[in-house]
């Protein structure tokens, strides 16, 4: 039996730990390290306030941002891309009502070439709030870029969906709610 890779003793409410990667080839071991470490967070001192936090590697950076979300539903979202008619870039993105403070928070910037799933996005929603969702739309070769924007309301449990219909594809939101465990 193995023993704790990395601690015995854990003092803070939350322990993230990531290890991020460029695709460098075919084989997992050609892919290059860009950030590898943990971030520790601490309910009790931790602000309401969004926070942005870079974290440095060997090969670059990354930006995250980070909220203590008090009375949170977990938000599980889901886009699914039909209908392409032509290749897009695609941003999409969330804003939460925060105690009068929004903050966008960056979930997909990619190009779209044919129908698919962008996965699943994860977001805490304080209930009863609104979580908007924002999509851009960038025509390859056209200066006019085009939005769209849905927005659901957090409950307890459930689900909803959104159709966007635009000229260059069908984009299909599904948010599935859930309660979060109590915090202690």
């Amino acid at each position: 039996m193995n023993g704790p890779k990395r601690a015995i003793l854990l003092i803070f409410d939350v322990l993230l730990e990531f290890d991020m990667r460029i695709k460098n080839g075919e084989n997992e071991e050609d892919d290059l390290q860009l950030i590898d470490g943990i971030s520790e967070f601490d309910g009790l001192r931790m602000s309401w306030r969004p926070h942005e936090v870079r974290i440095g590697g060997n090969c670059g950076a990354v930006d995250t941002s980070f909220a203590l979300v008090h009375n949170s539903v977990e938000a599980t979202v889901e886009v699914i891309i039909s209908q392409v008619q032509t290749g897009f870039d695609l941003s999409f993105s969330s804003t939460i009502d925060l105690l009068e403070m929004n903050k966008e928070f960056q979930l997909f910037s990619g190009n779209i070439s044919e129908s698919c799933g962008l996965g699943s996005f994860v977001i805490a929603v304080t209930e009863d709030t609104l979580m908007h969702l924002k999509f851009k739309v960038d025509h390859k070769g056209c200066n006019s870029n085009i939005e769209s924007n849905c927005s659901f309301k957090a409950k307890l449990n459930g689900h909803a969906g959104h159709q966007l219909n635009l000229e260059t594809a069908s984009i299909l939101v599904k948010v599935t709610w859930a309660v979060l465990p109590a915090s202690y």
